[in-house]
């Protein structure tokens, strides 16, 4: 069985399992304790108890860092809920359970962190996490550097259903998938923005059209860097910045070569921190979990952790 106590004994093994370092997790399981009060708090308002809180079984997950621990190797390593189960001494049942239980929890830990991008998910129109308008006032450099775009995207087992499997089929990765567009910073790769998970036959463009993303006028335009693929976009507040397109029959001329190449060392960023994002294997490999919206909180925990390495790592670097 693995504990918090034994595997932070072993610095590399708990890199390896978990993401992270010792450091990291601390900052996090901060985070995840208030995050779980207040969930423990909602969840028994109101009602009218026999027993006090904790009376009942002992939970094989005794302590809040194992709790932690339990959920950040599923999402970085993304086993069975079998395997999941033996390795913290639980039945598949319990480790579906709690995978369940304590996702939205760590997703809220990342918001009161403030690591969760900027996301459409809050449900009846809210953005989870900050909005542009505060995230400009506390990085007005954003002004100057500009944004960093791009999609991504994760297969998905083959639907039963004809429909879906006709929406979720891409025709760019030749498999099912589910996409989402990320925005970054171009100096350290922090996730800014993602868009909700979209079926993986729904274009790019398409996708952040329909996410409303618009900043307040007065504001200055900041600049968004994206590839061809988003070709006429146009987002109120945003100057969108793309490379440039070789013209039918032509070729194009030194300069421009030299600019897309300037374009691309500098746009090669977004797809680094999609990278940093997949290091979180359950939003790289095939998709398996089948209650909905869970792919969405996958990739929102994801993304906020991705920010937590950046945060640490990029200040010592």
């Amino acid at each position: 069985m693995i504990t918090y106590t034994a595997l932070v004994s072993h610095p590399k093994h708990f890199l390896r399992l978990t993401g992270h370092t010792e450091e990291e997790f601390d900052y996090i399981l901060d985070k995840f304790k208030s995050a779980y009060e207040e969930k423990l708090r909602e969840k028994h308002s109101g009602q009218k108890r026999k027993r006090a809180l904790g009376a009942g079984r002992p939970s094989h997950l005794l302590t809040l860092e194992d709790k932690l621990l339990f959920i950040l190797v599923y999402v970085r390593m993304y086993p069975l809920l079998f395997i999941h189960g033996i390795l913290f001494n639980l039945s598949e049942s319990n480790a579906c359970l709690w995978v369940q239980e304590y996702l939205p929890i760590l997703d809220k830990a990342l918001e009161y962190a403030h690591k969760r991008p900027a996301h459409p998910g809050g449900g009846q129109g809210r953005q989870r996490g900050r909005n542009f308008e505060e995230l400009l006032r506390d990085f007005p450099e954003l002004v100057e550097l500009g944004i960093l775009g791009d999609g991504t995207e994760r297969p998905v087992r083959k639907p039963k259903n004809l429909d879906s499997r006709k929406s979720q089929y891409s025709g760019k990765k030749k498999h099912h998938t589910r996409k989402n567009i990320l925005l970054t910073r171009p100096d350290n790769k922090e996730i800014l923005y993602l868009s909700e998970t979209i079926d993986g036959s729904v274009h790019d463009k398409t996708i952040i059209d329909n996410c409303g993303l618009s900043l307040c006028k007065g504001i200055e335009p900041i600049p968004l860097g994206v590839d061809l693929g988003f070709e006429g976009l146009d987002i109120s507040g945003f100057k969108i910045v793309l490379p440039n397109k070789k013209p039918k029959g032509k070729e194009l001329s030194d300069v421009q070569r030299n600019q897309n190449k300037t374009f691309s060392q500098i746009r090669v960023r977004v797809e680094n921190a999609i990278c940093g994002v997949k290091r979180s294997r359950s939003v790289f490999d095939t998709y398996s979990n089948i209650k909905k919206g869970t792919d969405d909180l996958l990739m929102s925990v994801a993304c906020g952790l991705h920010n937590v390495r950046v945060d640490y790592r990029y200040q010592k670097g």
